[in-house]
């Protein structure tokens, strides 16, 4: 069933406004045609779909799920006419002016599947004349947008023997993305995709059938570049930051790494468990294909931030690390399997943890942390956790608020909270809205200076931007009592544990993972609020944490939570 709103349009051969024949790349001068494929009326500028199209560039990953993502090798402004030099660089289509050219390198989701490739990103513009008769001396002139996406065919040589085009891109020479400027008053703008057929393809005529795979992937690619440059017409601003802690590239390379790594079967005489045996041996109740690709980027995510945080340890924690309610241990599998040393623990042992090979460092264990914290401030000698330690709450349960004391109780320790079920230090967490105190906020340092972010993403220049320093996804708010939150309770929680980090005597950081999760925040202590102040602001931190201890006596005595029916069978 349609949509609502405007539908595609198929387009026939000898469709209006025509592209200008593109001079081939290869040693044939011959010039060649467009084919016109489908059109979509939109309420949009040439600005908007300049900007929908610098994101589709940038961030092919959005619209195919086959793309890991694009590196940018190349991105140069062009500001002289066609003609006049930019040929080397772009080519000369007559009429049209190249004002950017960006050439990446697309890399596959699957590697055992697909092969890389480079492409050259090529925006054109083109001033439209009004048509005679019309009284257009008030207004600005019209302009036509294209952007012309060219594949290297040499490079793609280099990949494959054969120089096919891998199976995430249209099989075709050339796709250009068109925006084309009403030509009445009352007649909207459009989005329009043409191409250049493979010289090996079969003759295409337009209209191509809908049954066409090229037709369908037009379809898909209009539509979704009509939502982006839509979305930038109505001041759509990106709501959820991802890559703040560390970077992109480094975490998806790794990720990557390990996967192949754990798909493959090694020899007998050195046994370790794969993702073959983890997905068709799955010994918890749980869906096995979720918790081992989230549990494997977490590692890699960790791993990347340590390499960072410890540099002088060889990117390791110098106390070694402590998964805090480690479930079913694969997360401690994947670290001890991969050289990192550290344990966790659980309540309870699971079904997994006697299969695992080698076997990692997994313990039954029951703590009650109102004591633990307790025992460590009556006697400074004791810590909760070897000193250096990095604790790990990955979806901790009634562990999770706790898990910023324990840190606190461990000198020079770090930690990663990803919540999920909501806790308080005391029974569930159900608060829609929670506010942190100015005080606390004061203390945070300051954000270095605004580095000018693009306009196109407003991107923060500082993680700490999220979500103290201004507005954010979490639609962060000036009160009489200080900044609180309303987007829901999963976000008020956030806030709940950011406070509770502060109290802490941590600077909290968020980041959102990159997990098969809907729970996929992450929050960070691994800098001191109070840095520089020695035992004064040991002392804040300490007064804290009494202040916390009797706000838990308070409500009654502290307990684990019992697994009730089936529940006693999850992993996390």
């Amino acid at each position: 069933m349609p949509g609502k709103g405007p539908q595609p349009t198929a387009l026939a051969l000898d469709a209006p406004n025509p592209l200008p024949r593109l001079r081939s790349s290869s040693t044939s001068s011959s010039p060649l045609e467009w084919i016109p494929v489908v059109s979509l009326e939109v309420q949009c500028s040439v600005e908007h779909f300049q900007d929908g199209l610098v994101d589709l560039v940038l961030q092919p990953e959005h619209s195919s799920s086959t793309i890991l993502r694009a590196d940018v090798l190349a991105d140069d402004e062009l500001d002289s006419p066609s003609g006049s030099g930019s040929e080397e660089l772009a080519p000369f289509l007559e009429g049209y002016r190249c004002v950017r050219r960006l050439r990446r390198r697309i890399l596959p989701n699957r590697p055992q599947f697909d092969w890389a490739m480079e492409q050259e990103c090529l925006f054109y513009q083109r001033r439209v004349d009004p048509e005679d008769g019309a009284d257009d001396s008030n207004e600005t002139p019209e302009r036509e947008g294209l952007v012309v996406l060219l594949p290297d065919f040499e490079q793609l040589r280099q990949e494959d023997p054969q120089g096919r085009l891998p199976y995430y891109h249209p099989q075709v020479h050339a796709l250009a993305f068109r925006y084309l400027p009403s030509s009445s008053r009352s007649s909207p703008a459009s989005l329009r995709i043409d191409l250049v057929p493979l010289p090996s393809q079969p003759a295409v005529v337009a209209p191509l059938a809908q049954s066409d795979r090229l037709f369908r992937t037009a379809l898909v690619l209009v539509k979704f570049t009509a939502k982006l440059c839509t979305g930038h017409a109505d001041g759509w601003q990106k709501r959820v930051h991802h890559d703040l802690l560390v970077g992109k590239e480094e975490v998806q390379d790794l990720y990557q790494k390990l996967k192949d790594k754990y798909n493959a079967d090694i020899a007998p005489h050195s046994p370790r468990i794969t993702f073959r045996w983890m997905l068709a041996s799955w010994r918890e109740s749980t869906d096995a294909t979720k918790h081992v690709f989230e549990d494997v980027a977490i590692a890699a995510w960790l791993m990347v931030l340590w390499r960072e945080m410890y540099a002088e340890s060889d990117g390791r924690p110098p106390g070694g690390f402590v998964d805090v309610g480690c479930g079913n241990g694969l997360l401690v599998f994947i670290l001890n399997a991969e050289g990192y040393n550290g344990y966790g623990f659980d309540l309870r042992a699971r079904k997994s943890w006697s299969a695992y090979s080698p076997a990692p460092d997994l313990r039954v264990s029951s703590i009650h942390p109102p004591s633990l914290v307790a025992s460590c401030h009556s006697d400074p000698s004791t810590s909760a956790y070897p000193p250096g330690s990095f604790l790990i709450g990955n979806h901790a349960d009634e562990l999770t608020p706790w898990l910023p004391l324990l840190a606190a109780c461990t000198p020079q320790s770090a930690f990663l909270n990803i919540p999920c079920c909501l806790h308080e230090l005391h029974g569930r967490f159900d608060r829609q809205v929670y506010t942190i105190p100015e005080a606390f906020l004061s203390a945070l340092p300051a954000p270095p200076p605004a580095s000018s972010p693009s306009p196109a993403t407003d991107l923060p220049t500082h993680p700490l931007l999220h979500p103290f320093y201004a507005p954010t996804p979490l639609a962060l708010s000036s009160t009489a009592s200080g900044p609180s939150v309303t987007g829901g309770r999963y976000a008020a929680y956030q806030l709940y544990l950011a406070h509770l980090t502060l109290r802490c005597g941590f600077v909290p950081e968020r980041e959102a993972l990159r997990i098969p999760s809907t729970k996929n925040f992450g929050m960070v202590g691994r800098r001191r609020l109070y840095e520089g102040m020695g035992e004064k602001g040991e002392e804040r931190v300490w007064e804290e944490l009494e202040s916390v201890l009797r706000e838990v006596e308070r409500r009654g005595e502290w307990r684990a939570r019992k697994p009730e029916g089936k529940a006693g069978d999850k992993d996390h």
